[in-house]
C-alpha cells in the first residue's frame, strides 16, 4: 500500500479519522493524500452566471482546512500532501482516487440517521459503492 487518500471537510466529526489514517500509514508505510472538495453551484444555474464568484474564498476556505488537517500527521514522519479540488464530494473524491492511484481511502460519517441518509445520501455512502478501492468509514 502506498497511498491513502483522506478526505476532510473540517468538521469535529471528521478530526476522529486522523489518528486511524496515521495508524494504517505508519503501519504500511504509506503517504497520506488529504483533499478537501468544495462544491460550488454550476455555471448559469437559474439563469445567473456564477462562474467564478467566490472561488478564492472557497479555496481559501479549503486551504484553511486541509492545512489543519496536516497538522495531525507533523513529527509522524509521514509524507503528507493537499490539495483543495472542486466540484461534487463524492465525485471529487472517487476521481481523485483513481487518478492518483490511491490503494484506500480512509473518510468519516456524520451519522445521519437511516431516513434522512435515504432520502439525502452521504458522501461516504457515494464513496463505498462506486469506489474501486478499500474505503474504510470511521464513525
Amino acid at each position: 500500500m502506498k497511498k491513502i487518500l483522506l478526505p476532510v471537510d473540517g468538521s469535529e466529526a471528521c478530526a476522529a479519522i486522523y489518528d486511524h489514517a496515521k495508524f494504517f500509514a505508519e503501519k504500511l508505510g504509506a503517504e497520506i493524500l488529504i483533499i478537501n472538495a468544495q462544491d460550488k453551484l454550476p455555471a448559469g444555474y437559474a439563469g445567473v452566471d456564477f462562474k467564478h464568484v467566490g472561488d478564492e474564498k472557497l479555496q481559501k476556505s479549503g486551504e484553511a482546512i486541509v492545512e489543519q488537517a496536516k497538522k495531525h500527521f507533523e513529527g509522524a514522519g509521514l509524507k503528507t500532501e493537499t490539495r483543495v479540488l472542486f466540484g461534487d464530494a463524492a465525485s471529487v473524491i472517487i476521481d481523485t482516487a483513481e487518478s492518483e492511484q490511491c490503494d484506500m481511502i480512509i473518510i468519516c460519517t456524520h451519522g445521519m440517521s437511516a431516513a434522512r441518509r435515504f432520502l439525502i445520501g452521504s458522501v461516504a455512502n457515494k464513496v463505498v459503492h462506486h469506489a474501486s478501492v478499500p474505503v474504510l468509514i470511521i464513525r
